[in-house]
């Protein structure tokens, strides 16, 4: 089985230039650039055997499943397991209210949990319940749009190595970026094929 972890399109978070506080908390929507780069990206999928797309239940990933299930026309189910990492209180104010737990987490040695939110093994453990759902619907290859921060998590957790590496992979992913993992039925376990790939959108 074929996952494609695809990060959503632009959205007024992921975007500076079109930043928006107002559109950006807390749950932003794809700007009209995102909504471009997912209908690039759902056209050069047609024909690419998705069977399924799953995606998490925030505002920016449904959008984007949606734009490319218009073309893939194989259905969308929504799982808050694939959410965002939830940065908690620092997602709510800002590092400046948090200055000394900034100075340890910027040296990422370890997965510090985020004040009032999660840590990455927390992700990895609600992920890794659904991913185990999708191998079991027995489907050759499924879509997951998720997150940049999640789909880090994700291939740390596959390949068994600290959470806290993850800051070192794709930083950031790009929008609209495909990442593939395949699971082996005869070894029960994940191989990572390709990763934060957006060549279809140059």
């Amino acid at each position: 089985m074929d996952i494609l972890l695809i990060r959503h399109g632009e959205s007024y978070h992921s975007s500076l230039e079109n930043y928006n506080p107002e559109k950006c908390c807390p749950d932003p929507i794809l700007t009209d650039n995102g909504r471009r780069q997912t209908e690039q990206l759902a056209n050069k999928l047609v024909g690419k055997g998705i069977e399924a797309i799953y995606c998490s239940d925030l505002l920016r990933a449904v959008e984007t499943a949606n734009i490319i299930d218009s073309y893939a026309k194989c259905g969308v189910f929504i799982d808050n397991a694939f959410r965002e990492i939830n940065m908690g209180e620092i997602h709510l104010s800002s590092w400046d209210s948090f200055p000394d737990y900034f100075v340890e987490w910027k040296l990422h040695k370890d997965d510090m949990k985020y004040p009032g939110g999660e840590c990455g093994q927390d992700v990895w453990n609600r992920c890794s319940v659904s991913l185990n759902d999708i191998i079991r619907s027995n489907a050759s290859r499924v879509a997951v749009i998720t997150h940049g921060g999640t789909i880090r998590v994700i291939i740390c957790g596959i390949l068994g190595i600290p959470q806290a590496t993850r800051f070192n992979l794709g930083a950031p992913l790009e929008c609209c970026s495909v990442s593939v993992i395949r699971y082996s039925e005869l070894e029960k376990k994940f191989f990572l094929h390709s990763f934060n790939d957006n060549s279809i959108l140059i």
